[in-house]
């Protein structure tokens, strides 16, 4: 059963994968983007038997970049956008426990308290961030790198090495990568 478990999780993130890398080349034009979108999902798929953490945050960074373009480029209500990415966060953060081999170890009533809480903050940045002037492409890196951080987060409270040296030092160093993404974007983006 176990074996059967493993190898659906790895089935729904192959089909996954699929469906927003096919989204992702619908709606970008750049040959070069397409080919390292296509060279970071067969590095996570060469990972798959270790976390595969770049497997998650392709599927979710491509996801969400495709929603936003949906929501723009298609004139989908935002409540029905919305609704998917609460569905694809708490998707996407089942395969990231199921592939760092964490929920076994997890109380079902925590675990879902968990998946709705983490599925309520990204739900709730990315409707802040629809409203903020600038490409979907930076809109989703922003909400991956958050998703980044409580993910870790998880992970050290989970192994109980949580302290709050480490979380500090963690969350410095991912807001030094949010501000430069942030400033490349305004000298060099929309």
């Amino acid at each position: 059963m176990k074996f059967l478990n493993l190898h659906l999780w790895k089935f729904l993130a192959l089909f996954l994968t699929i469906l927003v890398i096919f989204c992702f080349f619908y709606f970008e034009t750049s040959i070069i983007l397409k080919v390292l979108v296509i060279a970071l999902c067969v590095m996570g798929f060469a990972t798959i038997r270790g976390s595969s953490e770049i497997l998650v945050l392709v599927i979710l960074y491509l996801g969400l970049y495709d929603l936003y373009n949906i929501r723009y480029g298609l004139a989908v209500p935002l409540s029905l956008i919305l609704l998917a990415v609460f569905g694809l966060t708490l998707i996407t953060f089942t395969l990231w426990l199921h592939f760092r081999k964490i929920i076994k170890d997890l109380n079902k009533d925590l675990l879902w308290l968990y998946l709705v809480t983490i599925g309520l903050i990204v739900m709730e940045i990315f409707l802040t961030m629809s409203f903020w002037p600038v490409d979907p492409k930076i809109k989703s890196l922003v909400i991956v790198i958050i998703f980044y951080i409580i993910c870790r987060t998880f992970y050290l409270y989970v192994n109980n090495v949580l302290n709050s040296k480490k979380v500090i030092v963690f969350i410095l160093i991912s807001l030094f990568i949010l501000g430069a993404v942030l400033v490349f974007n305004m000298f060099f983006g929309y």
